[in-house]
């Protein structure tokens, strides 16, 4: 991978900006956590989290090489969090819009600055499992993503049914991202 790319902080096409998460991100977080409480229902069988479970989750990303990010718009408020590990497959295991920021196009637009970022750093393609929810499988697929596995997933000793989906991209001459199908 590109080792030239700088993440600590990331800025790219749209107005969202990439700062890397720290301790002292936690409480916002753990808002944007609980602000998607369906989310966690069906991944944690919980409605809230705790600081003590963000600080926790945040330390063990970081012990199995995933990156964690804060995502800021331009007034500098954040409206969102990803995790993600970077390799030819890249592993996007967490993308958490604020619930009171959704379905207003910039879940679409982040996920676009991260393919961008991905393409950057040299990944062929990207995974995300995705715990079954109609209107969450549909949205990976207008981003272009094939599911293409069941699978079960266990998050915090809480087991879920999900749905592993791939996206190959490839930057072709025009800049442009191309989605293969397989």
């Amino acid at each position: 991978m590109n080792a030239n790319v700088d993440l600590t902080n990331i800025v790219l096409e749209t107005d969202c900006k990439f700062d890397m998460a720290t301790k002292n991100d936690i409480d916002k977080v753990l808002e944007i956590y609980n602000s998607n409480s369906d989310f966690l229902e069906k991944h944690l069988g919980a409605s809230r989290v705790s600081k003590e479970f963000i600080a926790n989750e945040m330390e063990e990303m970081k012990k199995i090489g995933f990156r964690s990010f804060v995502i800021k718009n331009s007034e500098g408020n954040t409206v969102g969090i990803c995790d993600f590990k970077i390799a030819e497959e890249v592993y996007l295991s967490l993308l958490m819009i604020d619930g009171k920021q959704k379905r207003n196009g910039l879940g679409s637009r982040i996920y676009s600055q991260l393919e961008q970022l991905f393409q950057a750093e040299g990944a062929d393609r990207i995974r995300i499992d995705v715990v079954y929810e109609d209107n969450v499988v549909a949205f990976w697929e207008k981003q272009g993503f094939i599911p293409c596995e069941k699978i079960q997933l266990e998050w915090n000793g809480y087991k879920s049914n999900a749905i592993k989906m791939v996206k190959t991209i490839s930057k072709w001459e025009s800049g442009v991202s191309q989605t293969k199908r397989y």
